[in-house]
């Protein structure tokens, strides 16, 4: 039974001890909140204890794994400490603030031979796997292009949370809920080669970071994903499409506010008329996070897989940061390749 300490007993850590407790392959054996009451509420529930400090979380006795549920500013301090120690890290996306702060956090996982895994559970939701077994059954064809719309609309008091504050997040919704469409498309398409992005504030009154990002991708082999994530999205709205020579999938919803996932698959007719169309409906609640923490304890359980799973929180960290870059430039920025030694960059 694996122990776990969990650092940031908040809504995502709460979440992510619930799908270790559940998964009966892990147990919760540490919480350690900077609001040490927060901690405490949570250690009463798992029957575990509460420390004030993450350096006692991460070098105590007994802990073989540290998930990370900080503001963002805090994830490589916390996630270099863990590996250090010798613990295997899953920290929520982004990796972190920067490119810089995700190679650093990268190169630990490297010289510790520890896993690493930043917390994509998109790629874990029943559409995605659905739309992602279509796709490699031939299902649409080729696939041309991908097009998204991801968004919420915030809420009373929105400006004051951290998420918000570019020193605690290091950027505004693309950084914070923009990465998981761009996380997908890596998923869906070939690997990014450039990127042209707009970024806006057009409703809240945040000094620094972005309500609206507005991207297009283009994949190495000429493929396009054309993005836009909002915290102007009035009504709550994930919808997906990918695009191929014999058709589309769709993808709507993700849970709560945002409706059930459902994925529709349209086949194109060879005469061009209205498409042969088949639904899937999931109605279950939302598997992702457990499916995530399988995923996490495969990389435990073999090392060959840990090198290129630490890579994805670092490679699309390098396309959070190229949007940014050609939003403040206003021009297209092309994403290099990445590569990481133990030594440094």
């Amino acid at each position: 039974m694996l122990s776990v300490a969990v650092i940031g007993a908040g809504r995502m850590g709460a979440i992510r001890a619930r799908s270790i407790r559940d998964s009966g392959e892990g147990r919760v054996s540490v919480f350690c909140d900077i609001e040490p009451s927060r901690a405490e509420e949570a250690a009463r529930e798992f029957s575990a204890a509460a420390v004030p400090d993450y350096r006692m979380a991460v070098s105590r006795a007994g802990v073989d794994a540290v998930v990370i549920s900080t503001p963002t500013k805090f994830h490589e301090e916390i996630a270099v400490a863990a590996l250090q120690a010798g613990k295997h890290v899953l920290c929520e996306k982004p990796l972190a603030r920067t490119l810089e702060e995700a190679r650093r956090t990268v190169q630990a996982a490297m010289r510790s031979g520890h896993a690493l895994k930043t917390g994509f559970n998109y790629r874990h939701m029943a559409h995605v796997r659905k739309a992602r077994q279509l796709l490699a059954s031939g299902a649409i064809g080729p696939v041309y292009f991908l097009r998204c719309r991801f968004g919420h609309g915030g809420r009373p008091g929105y400006e004051k949370e951290w998420c918000t504050d570019a020193e605690l997040s290091g950027g505004g919704v693309l950084q914070e809920q923009g990465i998981h469409v761009l996380d997908l498309a890596r998923f869906f398409l070939d690997e990014p080669s450039r990127v042209w992005a707009q970024t806006r504030r057009y409703f809240w009154n945040f000094p620094q970071v972005e309500d609206n990002c507005f991207c297009v991708l283009e994949s190495r082999s000429g493929q396009l994903a054309q993005l836009h994530a909002s915290w102007t999205q009035w009504r709550n709205l994930l919808h997906l499409e990918i695009f191929g020579r014999d058709g589309c999938l769709q993808l709507e919803g993700r849970d709560g506010h945002y409706g059930p996932q459902r994925l529709l698959w349209s086949k194109r007719r060879p005469d061009h008329g209205k498409p042969a169309e088949q639904t899937f409906v999931f109605g279950a609640s939302d598997d992702s996070w457990g499916r995530e923490w399988h995923a996490f304890l495969e990389l435990i359980d073999h090392a060959e897989l840990r090198h290129a799973a630490a890579w994805e929180g670092l490679r699309t960290q390098q396309l959070v940061e190229a949007a940014y870059e050609s939003a403040r430039e206003r021009r297209s920025v092309e994403i290099g390749d990445l590569a990481v030694s133990e030594e440094g960059p």
